[in-house]
């Protein structure tokens, strides 16, 4: 199943400049902005010209939502001016997969089906990478029902290795990312 379909779509990328706001107000704002459509919301940390901080909020909005996101920002954060830049937003062709993987744990080989996502772009060797939740919970199961604890980073890295060298064997080349 790919997710998206390696194309472009016009975008517009707003560049807020806010101070004077605390920071559940922020996050409220970057909620509610997401029900606009928008693709991406950045929050960075600054510091103003008269070394007060601030911040800058990087916000990717599809241009039929600009009004309605102007106004979240006028409306919620009393900012009244903001850059509007063109922008291309571009996306990677992403196909969702499982694939049987061995496991080597400290009390024998665990086999599982493992899902990833194949990552690509253009030409090139796609990449795979699997995902962080299916760690997440393949760590509390191997605590939980072989009391084999590790490190979650070393986790991700093996599934990969192994995810990797099983797809290679099938003759497929994809980038560990």
């Amino acid at each position: 199943m790919a997710h998206q379909d390696g194309s472009a779509r016009t975008s517009l990328l707003l560049l807020v400049e806010v101070d004077h706001a605390c920071g559940d107000i922020l996050a409220s704002v970057m909620e509610e902005l997401s029900g606009h459509g928008v693709m991406n919301v950045n929050l960075v940390p600054s510091l103003t010209k008269k070394g007060r901080p601030g911040y800058l909020l990087y916000i990717d909005v599809p241009e039929e939502e600009l009004a309605a996101v102007e106004m979240v920002v006028v409306r919620e954060l009393g900012v009244l001016g903001w850059r509007v830049l063109h922008a291309e937003h571009r996306h990677a062709t992403v196909a969702e997969r499982t694939h049987e993987v061995s496991l080597s744990l400290p009390d024998g080989p665990l086999v599982l089906d493992v899902p990833f996502k194949v990552v690509s772009v253009g030409g090139g060797a796609p990449a795979i990478q699997v995902e962080h939740d299916y760690c997440t919970s393949l760590k509390k199961r191997l605590e939980d029902e072989r009391g084999v604890r590790m490190p979650l980073r070393n986790l991700k890295a093996q599934l990969q290795t192994a995810l990797g060298e099983a797809l290679s064997a099938e003759g497929a080349r994809p980038r560990q990312t």
